[in-house]
């Protein structure tokens, strides 16, 4: 049967001529398909999109934020007006784990939480978490004037 594809060699290499299959035709072989190419490791998603598991450091991050200022802003009803960022990194000039920035000019006020910052300095989790509940107080004070002792009993916690 001639088929174009894989040739046949006999050991000599020539040019000229069609090339032969041995084998099966293409129609008829079964595709085996490997989870496991090249030993590079399973490819795709490990977990399905609904199961914690799958979402990202960033979004935990970003979840963390959201609820610890949730608890603030429910003690303290004028802080929900500000608006809550996160951004990965810093600017150079001005490393900090935090950034508070009034309101100016029709713009609402602003903290910026910086994750990678956040993350390099605490060493775990729990930790993590802590820390950026310490953070926000502090921001919150500086927005209200106020002390962090006195909007948080359990300041500081890190």
């Amino acid at each position: 049967m001639l088929t174009q594809g894989r040739r046949a060699t006999s050991g000599a290499t020539h040019d000229a001529g069609p090339s032969v299959v041995w084998g099966t035709p293409a129609r008829l072989r079964t595709r085996v398909r490997r989870r496991d190419r090249r030993a590079r490791g399973i490819r795709g998603p490990l977990a399905p999109r609904a199961v914690p598991a799958a979402r990202s450091r960033a979004v935990r991050f970003d979840e963390e934020v959201l609820a610890a200022w949730d608890l603030l802003a429910a003690a303290r009803p004028e802080l929900q007006y500000i608006e809550i960022a996160v951004s990965d990194v810093p600017p150079a000039s001005e490393p900090a784990l935090a950034v508070f920035d009034p309101a100016d000019a029709g713009l609402p006020a602003r903290i910026t939480v910086y994750r990678w910052a956040v993350e390099l300095r605490a060493a775990d989790p729990g930790q993590v978490r802590g820390l950026l509940r310490d953070v926000m107080t502090e921001q919150a004070a500086a927005f209200l004037g106020a002390s962090a002792r006195d909007l948080d009993g359990r300041y500081p916690r890190v």
